[in-house]
């Protein structure tokens, strides 16, 4: 298994790379459609962690340098943060959290995320082998974090429609959707018992999308490209797709497979057909179907 060492890998090396995110932001290695798909998953989880509603992020001047800052400022303004864009040569806004990153690929195939947002970390492993996909959960350096950034990194999983709604954001932010069709409805927070505080919390997240035991798909709509006999046939299908048009990097691609061994290229799933319409609207040129999920 190549995940394990991978994984180790990125641990080991958040520290270093991490004192270099202090000084700028930094991802020139990752392709356009590569850096867009790390962008997405890394604004859900900042999203998670400093809620757009009582967030202010300052970014580095340099984000304007490379595809990954670029979109992951635009999808922060998207989301509703307040976001303010650094200066070369202005002083830094003190009532802004400072957020810096640096994309790097320590080994072919693998690229690795490290964020940092005030004085926490995190970090994330991708592989690129039939398109970019996260090796890991974020490893999470929470130390002298408040409590309640605590208590949102720990939230139990999300409510069963949460990955519909997730897809749909993802869906506005590709620009195939208009906001306004978009409804997201917060669940009430769990009630946790305080505890003392930890000098360092670090905590590794599972990745929801691949649970210890694989759970039935969350029922709704998919858009669906083409179908194929082998499943690497259909990823490359998809990453050919992506390079046609960019703004499907920021969709979720599913690779399901029939009982008679077809493979289906889709992506989703949304809540309504209606939605799902919408997004295959909203390819223009790129052929689609709707199809339950």
């Amino acid at each position: 298994m190549r995940a394990a060492p991978i994984a180790a890998l990125a641990l080991v090396l958040t520290g270093c790379a991490m004192t270099t995110a202090r000084l700028g932001s930094n991802a020139a290695v990752a392709s356009a459609s590569e850096a867009q798909a790390m962008a997405a998953d890394s604004l859900a989880e900042l999203v998670k962690l400093y809620p757009p509603a009582i967030s202010r992020l300052a970014i580095d001047a340099s984000a304007s340098d490379d595809v990954f800052g670029q979109a992951l400022t635009d999808g922060l303004r998207k989301r509703g943060y307040a976001v303010v864009e650094g200066s070369r040569k202005a002083k830094a806004d003190p009532s802004a959290l400072p957020l810096r990153y640096v994309v790097d690929q320590p080994m072919a195939g693998y690229y690795r995320v490290m964020l940092r947002v005030g004085e926490q970390s995190l970090a994330r492993g991708y592989t690129t082998e039939g398109g970019v996909a996260p090796s890991a959960g974020w490893a999470l350096n929470l130390s002298g974090a408040s409590e309640q950034l605590v208590e949102r990194a720990t939230r139990p999983d999300l409510p069963g429609d949460a990955e519909q709604v997730q897809a749909e954001v993802a869906a506005v932010n590709a620009g195939l959707v208009g906001p306004a069709v978009v409804a997201v409805v917060d669940s009430p927070a769990p009630v946790y018992q305080r505890s003392a505080p930890a000098s360092r919390v670090t905590i590794a997240i599972p990745p929801a999308a691949k649970p210890a035991r694989p759970a039935a798909s969350p029922a709704g709509w998919r858009v669906q490209f083409a179908a194929f006999r082998t499943d690497k046939t259909a990823r490359s299908y998809w990453r050919s797709l992506v390079q046609k048009k960019p703004a499907l990097a920021a969709l979720k691609p599913r690779f399901p497979r029939s009982s008679r061994g077809v493979v289906f290229v889709q992506a989703g799933p949304y809540r309504t057909v209606a939605f799902a319409k919408r997004v295959c609207g909203g390819l223009n040129a790129s052929a689609c179907i709707v199809v339950k999920a």
